[in-house]
């Protein structure tokens, strides 16, 4: 049966054997310290670039920032990682021509570090390199880079939108201008106010010539009741019924040349109503067609003015704080963080050695069982 574990012979066992326990975290501090100093020093510099909500008319939306929005704001982290952006960064710094064999994908990942912070609207830019003043100048120049781009890229969406407002435009001038052209034309040649001048005198005139056609129709209705009343009185009135019967025929004559006139005047008269009202509906159309068009100038005209007033403020805007400063201790290696790392690595494994001997000597030096001893009685013959 194996025996139970024995804590103090254990205790006593570590204590015998301290010294090795020592060495071994001694060593283990003194190689870690000696390439430690030995690795070469990097310095790593940041800069914080505050993500500004775009400029709106109400003021309670920008204290409104939802999760989905702190998410959305992750895109200009791709911004400043592109890698069309760390290669001129590395050509400007000439950092190229250092380890020309290794990447620029590669490079990337041991210099650059980009990353918004947590539940924040800033973004954080790292450099990391040998020279501290190399890399500090490195991670401003991505973090103006950045802006500039941010930027760029912000005015590029506006002044997309403001050609395509600016053509809209030229089309509603065009429009407004064709309209008001054809307008133009109709009040020169089918003036309206003209016809309806002819249209009133015409009416006039056919009054006149009513009232004449009736007061010749009259006279020629007494003096036939007249001719009849002499014709009836035997002869004593013939001079006078002659002089009736000489006078109708001219009255006849005036009062068909009346008629004839009102009947014309009345097919003028229709006809000039008729021009009036399809120049009326053709001015009504006109006039409808110049304010329709008028209105989508002017609609134009203001969004164009009020896209000149937003220029470059209706998305997010980037604004570095925090330009940083030239890191004045190494960022790699981390000697306390080493040694501590090594002294726990020499503890642990010359106690997980003390313990394997302890155990191993133990298994060797078992104390024996017991002989049995067996005892035999003899009787004296």
């Amino acid at each position: 049966m194996a025996e139970s574990f024995d804590a103090y012979q254990y205790a006593r066992h570590l204590r015998g054997r301290w010294r090795l326990i020592a060495a071994a975290c001694a060593t283990a501090l003194a190689v870690t310290l000696t390439v430690t100093l030995l690795l070469p020093k990097k310095y790593t510099a940041t800069c914080k670039i505050l993500i500004e909500s775009p400029a709106t008319g109400d003021p309670r939306a920008a204290t409104v920032v939802s999760p989905v929005y702190l998410e959305s704001l992750k895109t200009y982290e791709h911004f400043a990682a592109s890698d069309s952006l760390f290669r001129r960064a590395l050509n400007h710094f000439q950092l190229r021509k250092r380890e020309a064999d290794e990447s620029v994908e590669a490079r990337k990942r041991s210099i650059l570090k980009v990353a918004i912070l947590r539940s924040t609207k800033v973004l954080e830019i790292s450099a990391t390199l040998p020279d501290a003043r190399t890399a500090h100048a490195l991670a401003l120049y991505l973090a103006e880079e950045t802006v500039k781009l941010s930027r760029s890229i912000s005015l590029g969406g506006d002044q997309e939108l403001s050609a395509d407002l600016e053509k809209q435009l030229a089309q509603a001038r065009d429009r407004l201008a064709a309209v008001q052209s054809d307008w133009n034309r109709m009040a020169a040649s089918q003036p309206v106010e003209s016809v309806a001048a002819e249209i009133r005198a015409a009416e006039d005139m056919q009054g006149v010539v009513q009232r004449e056609l009736l007061q010749a129709e009259m006279l020629i209705a007494e003096d036939t009741e007249r001719e009849k009343a002499l014709a009836s009185s035997a002869g004593r009135h013939t001079a006078e019924l002659e002089a009736v019967r000489q006078g109708l025929p001219g009255l006849r004559t005036r009062a068909e040349m009346l008629r004839k006139q009102r009947d014309e005047l009345q097919r003028e008269l229709a006809r000039k109503q008729a021009l009036l009202a399809e120049r009326t509906a053709r001015k009504e159309e006109l006039a409808a067609r110049l304010r329709g068009a008028r209105a989508g100038y002017d609609a134009s005209e203001a969004r164009l003015r009020e896209l000149g007033a937003m220029l470059g403020q209706r998305s997010e805007r980037l604004r570095i704080i925090d330009p940083g400063i030239v890191p004045e201790r190494p960022s790699f290696p981390n000697l306390p963080l080493n040694l501590l790392a090594a002294f726990l690595l020499g503890l642990v494994s010359s106690v997980l050695y003390v313990t394997l001997e302890f155990s191993f000597r133990g298994q060797q030096v078992q104390p024996g069982r017991p002989a049995l001893r067996i005892a035999s009685t003899g009787s004296d013959v």
